[in-house]
C-alpha cells in the first residue's frame, strides 16, 4: 500500500518523525514517501491513497513557514479528497495556548474535504518518544487490517 508521508516544521523535528514512520512502514511491506509540505499541492493530494500528516505549531499557532502555502490552500479548497486516508501526528507544548493547532488545522481541513480519518488526531507535547511509535504501530496495524479485508475480497470474487 502507497503511503505519503507530509512534514511541517521549523526546527527539524517533524522531517525527522517523518524519516522515522517511513522507514518502519518500508520495513513492514508498504511503500512510502516523505514530502516537504512546501513541495505538494491540494491538487496532488487527491492521488496521496493514505496521507500521514506529521507538523509542529510555530509562533502563536501558525503552521511552520514550509507549510504555510499548503495551509492555506486546504483552507480554501472545496476539492474532494474522498479518495484519500488519512491521520496527523501534531507536535507541540501545552503551554502554549493554541496547542498543537496547525495540526488541528489540517485534521479539520482534510475531514471538511471528506478525506477519510484513520485514527484521531494526536496532540503530542514536547517528548515524542513515547507517542510517535504507537501512533505508527496503530496506522501500520490500520492498513494491514484494510489490506487483508480488500485481499479477502478480491480472492472471493475470484471463485
Amino acid at each position: 500500500m502507497e503511503i505519503t508521508i507530509i512534514y511541517g516544521t521549523e526546527t527539524g523535528n517533524s522531517e525527522s518523525l517523518a524519516q522515522d514512520a517511513r522507514a518502519k512502514l518500508t520495513k513492514l511491506g508498504h511503500q512510502a514517501k516523505v514530502v516537504d509540505m512546501e513541495g505538494i499541492t491540494v491538487e496532488q493530494l487527491k492521488n496521496a491513497g493514505t496521507l500521514l500528516v506529521i507538523t509542529s505549531t510555530w509562533g502563536d499557532g501558525e503552521p511552520p513557514t514550509n507549510a504555510e502555502a499548503l495551509h492555506q490552500e486546504l483552507k480554501d479548497s472545496s476539492e474532494d479528497l474522498s479518495e484519500v486516508s488519512y491521520a496527523v501526528f501534531a507536535l507541540g507544548d501545552e503551554f502554549y495556548e493554541n496547542f498543537c493547532q496547525a495540526g488541528k488545522d489540517f485534521d479539520s481541513f482534510l475531514e471538511r474535504l471528506k478525506a477519510q480519518r484513520l485514527l484521531p488526531v494526536v496532540l503530542s507535547n514536547g517528548d515524542h518518544d513515547d507517542t510517535f511509535p504507537k501512533w505508527v504501530d496503530a496506522i501500520a496495524g490500520k492498513l494491514s487490517c484494510c489490506f487483508f479485508q480488500i485481499s479477502v475480497i478480491l480472492s472471493s470474487k475470484e471463485r
